[in-house]
């Protein structure tokens, strides 16, 4: 049974700051500049996509391919680390040229030293491409938490339900949760339960005060994601009015603003 999730607002006190891949818009998201910027501004965790090399190692990138964030092009799954990080990912944003893709284990020794907790999405293929799942990824990504002593500190996340299924047996006591696109459904925590998580992360437009009723009821935390851009200030509002535990946004400092006048 997964363990009451810890980033419930009656636990922290508080909607939680997610920054989305980092500080999104100012940076080259899933860099490690985009990391640290969000950190600076003060987010309360910090995002992120994880996705499995050639050579069994752990990346930092959203996509299945190198095309859109990086210089470099074909799926991530047939480069080594070492290929991948030798592309620029800066996206052709001057003032930061030359920024790497990070390795998870390179973003997690950062984020102990810098005090930020994070928020680990693993990435699976779209289902419709055909292309088979990462076999060992759940088991890595445990083999990397549990080395740094992070179980417990940290959230795991992902589209994929099976994959979070499969990381509650290896790593019992791991906040994790699950996201989907939306839908007002009969067993509002089904998905949930089937996976065996802490959370879950609907599309924002699908959350309510019912659906944080019974989550919360149930130990659960409810995280709203896709957020519009810029922030919608009435929609912030209803989001907190509602219950929701935690919000992303691309840029946590007007969002910090929002729920400060909130508050």
């Amino acid at each position: 049974m997964a363990p009451p999730s810890p980033f419930r607002r009656i636990v922290t006190g508080k909607v939680s700051i997610v920054a989305h891949r980092g500080l999104s818009a100012s940076a080259p998201e899933n860099t490690m500049a985009a990391f640290k910027l969000a950190a600076e501004a003060g987010c309360d965790l910090l995002e992120f996509d994880v996705h499995l090399t050639k050579d069994d190692q752990l990346v930092v990138i959203h996509d299945d391919t190198l095309d859109r964030t990086t210089n470099g092009t074909g799926y991530v799954r047939d480069h080594t680390l070492a290929e991948i990080k030798a592309l620029d990912a800066s996206r052709g944003m001057t003032p930061f040229a030359g920024e790497r893709v990070p390795s998870l284990d390179e973003l997690v020794v950062w984020s102990i030293s810098a005090g930020v907790t994070l928020s680990l999405e693993i990435k699976q293929p779209a289902a419709i491409t055909g292309r088979p799942k990462y076999p060992r990824i759940a088991q890595r990504i445990a083999g990397v938490l549990t080395a740094h002593d992070l179980v417990g500190r940290s959230l795991v996340h992902s589209f994929d339900h099976p994959t979070i299924k499969e990381l509650r047996g290896l790593l019992p006591h791991q906040p994790t949760a699950i996201s989907y696109g939306g839908g007002a459904l009969v067993d509002p925590l089904m998905l949930g339960r089937a996976a065996d998580a802490s959370g879950i992360h609907p599309w924002w437009q699908w959350v309510s005060p019912d659906l944080c009723k019974v989550a919360h009821e149930a130990r659960m935390h409810v995280h709203g994601w896709g957020m519009p851009d810029p922030l919608d200030p009435d929609v912030i509002g209803l989001l907190v009015r509602a219950g929701v535990d935690s919000i992303d946004a691309a840029d946590p400092r007007p969002l910090r603003a929002l729920l400060d006048t909130l508050a």
